[in-house]
């Protein structure tokens, strides 16, 4: 699978993560501590996928 056509999950997992977080820590008044978390857990998840879909393609 070429570099083109590789759909970044690493950045798309970063985004949400962050997203989702932040939207818990609206509700439990600890943005900061949950936006960060989530961005960690983004980027964990994303990697996971893509390495995944990578050596699936290979």
């Amino acid at each position: 699978m070429t570099e083109k056509k590789k759909v970044q999950y690493v950045g798309i997992g970063l985004i949400f993560g962050t997203a989702i977080g932040s939207i818990i820590g609206i509700f439990t008044s600890q943005l900061a501590l949950s936006a960060a978390i989530g961005a960690g857990v983004g980027l964990i998840g994303g990697s996971i996928l893509d390495s995944f879909l990578y050596t699936r393609k290979k």
